[in-house]
């Protein structure tokens, strides 16, 4: 009898073969330079304070009490994470900010290596995706809750691949799909792509069992309190936060378009670009179905400036991707470039459908799929190296340079950051 692929995603590797030997100082490595990085990151947050601002003030508020029980419209699992900090740290309320900044950003990178050391078999090529994650400034980034977010993604990914136990994977599932309103998709996604990928019909129960029943402990205080409303009340908007989320980034993409003297700022003065654009709209429901033309528009200049953002982001390592499609094409098993894992990662990605419908990709809004994009990329080098065939070896030599010159700039980048930190206003990045 054949493997299932729940057993092959057992073995935890995405290359072939068995797991190379390690040493002890091998074994060593990924984690003390992880440790290290983090310590550095993090002293660079406390020596530099800032004001926490926007959605950031809102969740440094989270407590267990009402009327800021954590709640699903407003990121659940970021406002447990702070509640129970707040609840249970030691440290003084003046630095909560910073204090959540570290932890978020310890909890991010900790979960992405946890990752990346169970799909890429060598730790040097971890050693690279730590590199490359650090360098990116993303654990910096001043909203925490992508973060958490990210983490999360991260860690149910892992538990999935290392075959932990289904309540595990279940918790890690739950968490996720609250961690930000969008995310559900995402968690919900990855549960139907586990459940088809199991090993047996009990263990498909058992994880869609201990998902729903996580789910359901979780969410149980805010519902007995507030009811059907604990799912849907944000700010007092009667079409809910994916509504008041369109309506400002509609405003945004259209604010540097105007031409008559300085336009309303469209983050706290949305109304005035909105209502001339979709007229009596009071829902998402409203705008797709009465004003789907313009709403189409809306599309088209989400799409541009997503391209754009990830195309910041990524800059040379993007140019890697071409190489590796050439190779996996020349490849004669084509077919099986992409591994059982990698598959599991891309799952993930349709998560990035509500940020080109709802909103725009927003620079922080990838955090949380650099480290999936980074596993993808190096586990692709991963398997070249091991082909050794010529046409292996240029793709290999080329997607290798793409990567060194992102890491390059990407360098230069933080080193700009490390410099300026002491004046640094929240953002190191184009949002």
């Amino acid at each position: 009898m054949s493997a299932s692929p729940r057993a092959a995603a057992a073995a935890g590797y995405a290359a072939s073969g068995e797991a190379p030997v390690r040493t002890t100082a091998e074994r060593a490595l990924v984690p003390a330079l992880l440790l290290l990085l983090v310590l550095l990151a993090g002293a660079l947050v406390v020596a530099n304070p800032t004001e926490a601002i926007w959605d950031q003030q809102a969740l440094l508020a989270s407590r267990f009490e009402r009327p800021i029980y954590p709640s699903p419209a407003r990121g659940f699992t970021s406002q447990l994470i702070v509640a129970t900090w707040h609840a249970l740290s030691p440290f003084s309320e003046a630095g909560l900010n910073e204090q959540v900044k570290v932890l978020a950003l310890a909890l991010y990178a900790g979960a992405a290596t946890l990752l990346a050391s169970a799909l890429l078999a060598r730790p040097g090529i971890v050693v690279a995706f730590l590199a490359l994650l650090f360098t990116s400034q993303y654990p910096l980034l001043w909203l925490s809750s992508e973060l958490f977010t990210g983490a999360f993604l991260c860690l149910a990914l892992w538990a999935w691949v290392t075959a932990r136990p289904p309540w595990l994977t279940g918790l890690l599932l739950a968490l996720l799909g609250l961690a930000k309103p969008d995310v559900i998709l995402v968690s919900a996604a990855l549960l139907a792509w586990f459940v088809w990928q199991r090993s047996s019909r009990e263990e498909g129960i058992a994880l869609v069992a201990s998902t729903g029943g996580f789910l359901a402990l979780l969410l149980a205080p805010g519902v007995l309190v507030d009811g059907v409303a604990y799912f849907s009340t944000y700010n007092g908007e009667p079409g809910g936060r994916s509504f008041a989320s369109f309506r400002q980034h509609y405003a945004a993409l259209v604010a540097p378009l105007q031409v008559l003297g300085r336009p309303p700022n469209p983050w706290t003065e949305s109304a005035v670009y909105f209502d001339r654009a979709f007229p009596g709209a009071a829902t998402m429901g409203d705008v797709v179905t009465h004003h789907f033309p313009r709403y189409l528009e809306f599309v088209a200049l989400s799409c541009v400036r997503g391209v754009l953002r990830a195309g910041w982001v990524l800059n040379y390592a993007a140019l890697a991707i071409p190489f590796l499609l050439v190779a996996a094409w020349r490849s004669e098993a084509a077919g099986r470039f992409l591994t059982n894992h990698d598959r599991t990662l891309l799952v993930a990605f349709v998560g990035v459908a509500p940020f080109v419908l709802l909103s725009f990709p927003h620079v922080r809004y990838l955090a949380r799929y650099y480290p999936l994009f980074l596993v993808l990329v190096l586990g692709a080098l991963q398997r070249l190296h091991e082909r050794g065939d010529p046409a292996a070896r240029s793709a290999l030599g080329l997607a290798v340079l793409c990567l060194a010159l992102s890491l390059l700039e990407n360098t230069g980048r933080l080193a700009k950051t490390v410099v300026a930190a002491p004046e640094l206003q929240q953002f190191w990045f184009p949002d």
